[in-house]
């Protein structure tokens, strides 16, 4: 019999190649997904079943010169929640009560925030304190876990919170030193990474890696506590006082430029900060080293000590003072209107007389006169290691809008706008021998080793000979002792010297009626321990620099040379 051979039919060969070309595809994707993409895969399916956490190092202190502390890192935890634990209510609704109790929290809100979140791990609540944190993990609540974490507390509440400034919830600085040494104080975050099962629980033995956080460093502050809680008070006495919008005081070494205290108001306190809020975002900064003011006649002090540097003038040489001087047919007139007659240049800073001031930068010119004024350090950032520092503001000779005018009222502070710290930071330079030195908040570095780095004073420049600046001390004691001992201005156990500044709010085309009123005094008189900037911010009652702040100086100067253990140099009256 014979059989005929099978033939092939598109029943046979369609469906067989559909096979082949579907088994094709499946060997192309297995290829892809086991050779070629077999590492991402890896990871995902591992991130399935790991966790991970970041462990924040312990953040350095910040402590007074003294090692009274200002700011530290407290033992805390964060409180995470594995939602796929929680995806069955069964499971949450236990847990989210017995966490609810420990955090004070609704157990129903609990619930909702881990179920809706989208991540595998879910934070509820940071910085819960030590014990809480140890009282949840042992009670083994399902799908808690407590993290190790930490939190800044500041022992002495808002005292210098505006120089300290603050961290935020991953605690990073937000602003003042807490900033601007941020990389020195954070040291360097750990990490944990555990197993959990299929249901995102964490394996109680399961792989555990740690890598373990570095402590960031202390710093030691040039700051004295006793002597910033002083001038804190003091300063909100005379805003109070002189009814003044806000005001600093600002206290510094004029030989190593340590900032000893710095009290500024408006300013940030913990207590009361909203960081929600934006119109108190401007807290976050310091005034004192951010913001710009009109100095007034506190920038004789400067004017002259050019003046007499450059040889122009002596102490002793004379003009006659008239009430108002022309410049190029424009009047300008003494702060009170009065007429000295003939007066050295030691009586021009006595009485502060304008006209005095222009007669000496007459005698310099504008050239050499501003030459002076970027040797004090005017027109830019003093270096301070403070973050968001103002450069100033210097009318200059090559500016287009610049007139002689503009020349006669530098030099008595007006034109010319500067920080209270460049301000105090130029007349340290006048009256320390003549060294313009870089003002500094840090005193040392303390490792977590034990190893402790000092500061060292920075020499910037000289701007005047060192004889300059002794006849400066000389001329400014001379301003002071015009005083009965114990009343305005002068200390009663101490010499010193001093100059007072009242100035005008500038305004667009002009000045209001709103001042500025300000003193600079340095103690003891030949060899100054302290250098201090009292401005009090529109004062309503409209008195003088030399009435609402000298008064200030006097008392603080006695106080603080006195804790510090600094010999009177004269007798009590």
């Amino acid at each position: 019999m014979t059989h005929q051979r099978a033939r092939g039919t598109r029943r046979v060969w369609v469906p067989a190649a559909f096979l082949g070309l579907f088994g094709a595809v499946i060997l192309v994707r297995l290829v892809q997904l086991q050779v070629f993409e077999h590492a991402r895969y890896a990871e995902a399916a591992r991130a399935e079943l790991t966790g991970n956490e970041t462990i924040y190092a312990r953040r350095g202190s910040l402590l007074d010169r003294n090692g009274n502390v200002l700011a530290m890192s407290v033992s805390t935890w964060n409180i995470s929640v594995s939602s796929r634990v929680w995806k069955l209510d069964s499971v949450a609704g236990p847990a989210s009560e017995a966490l609810g109790k420990y955090l004070g929290m609704d157990p129903v809100q609990l619930r909702s925030e881990v179920q809706q979140a989208k991540t595998i791990d879910v934070v509820v609540k940071r910085n819960v304190d030590y014990e809480t944190g140890r009282q949840i993990e042992a009670d083994g609540i399902p799908g808690v876990m407590a993290v190790a974490n930490s939190r800044r507390v500041n022992p002495d509440g808002d005292l210098a919170a505006g120089l300290l400034g603050l961290t935020g919830f991953d605690n990073q600085g937000l602003a003042g030193l807490e900033s601007s040494y941020n990389s020195v104080l954070q040291g360097k975050p750990g990490k944990t990474v555990y197993e959990r099962d299929t249901t995102g629980e964490p394996i109680p033995y399961g792989e555990y890696v740690a890598v373990a956080p570095q402590p960031g460093d202390d710093l030691v502050l040039t700051i004295d506590r006793t002597l910033q809680q002083m001038a804190e008070t003091r300063l909100e006495a005379a805003i109070k006082e002189h009814k003044a919008k806000g005001g600093t005081i600002l206290v510094l070494d004029p030989q190593t430029m340590e900032i000893l205290a710095l009290a500024s108001s408006p300013g940030l306190k913990y207590s009361t900060i909203n960081l929600n809020d934006p119109a108190q975002m401007s807290l976050l900064n310091n005034p004192s080293i951010t913001n710009v003011y009109e100095p007034g006649s506190v920038m004789k002090i400067v004017t002259a000590s050019a003046a007499i540097d450059q040889g122009v003038v002596t102490p002793d040489t004379t003009y006659v003072d008239t009430g108002v001087v022309y410049i190029y047919g424009t009047p300008i007139y003494n702060w009170d209107n009065s007429t000295y007659g003939r007066q050295t240049m030691t009586g021009v800073l006595q009485n502060s007389i304008n006209t005095g001031a222009v007669f000496m930068v007459e005698k310099l010119g504008a050239a050499t006169f501003h030459k002076y004024l970027d040797a004090f350090g005017f027109g830019r950032p003093t270096g301070i290691d403070y973050p968001g520092e103002a450069a100033g503001i210097v009318r200059r000779p090559w500016d287009k809008d610049w007139s002689p005018v503009d020349l006669a009222t530098q030099s008595f502070g007006q034109s010319i706008s500067v920080t209270p710290l460049q301000m105090l930071t130029a007349v340290a330079a006048a009256i320390n021998g003549g060294k313009l030195m870089k003002p500094h908040l840090v005193k040392a570095h303390i490792a977590s080793d034990g190893t402790r780095t000092e500061v060292q004073p920075v020499v910037e420049s000289q701007p005047i000979k060192p004889e300059t600046s002794a006849t400066i001390r000389s001329m400014l004691g001379q301003v002071i002792s015009q005083d009965p001992p114990g009343t305005g201005r002068n200390p009663r156990l101490y010499t010193a010297g001093g100059k007072s500044g009242t100035a005008n709010v500038p305004v667009w085309n002009g000045y209001d009626d709103t001042q500025i009123a300000s003193f600079v005094g340095f103690a003891p008189l030949e060899h100054p321990r302290i250098l201090m900037l009292i401005k009090l911010d529109q004062n309503q009652d409209f008195q003088t620099g030399t009435v609402a702040a000298g008064p200030i100086f006097r008392t603080f100067a006695d106080d603080a040379l006195q804790y510090l253990g600094v010999k009177p140099d004269k007798g009590t009256p």
